[in-house]
């Protein structure tokens, strides 16, 4: 009876044990993911302010919102963004040829409020479709 006891004593303080490490490993991910997330919104966020200083002659501030479009791209992988019916990795990486082009055929942006206003929406709902939408034909109109 005592043997049984001690192993369900011993069962019992391993099970607990168990549990703890789980519980911390799981908030240490969860805390992982929260700083991926925030360092994506952010990175699209700051592509706003890059354009913002698109003037006429100059362009420099489309290698600034490649730079962030670039570091979007590569969080976006890794952020809970990232699902099947968003393509959020695959919208990043046409906002960095957007950039580009628009760099080197040294055009103003159209609508650059507009524009600048969308990328603040986006940074504050990644997944939101019709923003990103807005934002590509935005950009294709140059």
């Amino acid at each position: 009876m005592k043997l049984s006891k001690l192993i369900l004593s011993f069962s019992l303080i391993a099970s607990l044990a168990l549990n703890v490490y789980l519980i911390k490993n799981q908030m240490t991910t969860n805390n992982k993911q929260q700083k991926i997330d925030l360092d994506f919104k952010a990175s699209i966020g700051r592509i706003s302010g890059s354009l913002d200083s698109v003037t006429d002659g100059n362009y420099t501030g489309y290698l600034t919102a490649i730079e962030h479009a670039s570091k979007a791209n590569a969080l976006s992988k890794y952020s809970s963004y990232n699902h099947e019916t968003s393509n959020i990795t695959g919208t990043t990486s046409e906002l960095i040829n957007q950039f580009r082009n628009l760099y080197a055929s040294q055009k103003n942006l159209a609508d650059k409020e507009r524009l600048m206003h969308s990328f603040q929406q986006l940074s504050a709902d990644p997944n939101h479709r019709e923003t990103m939408d807005n934002i590509l034909m935005l950009l294709n109109k140059q």
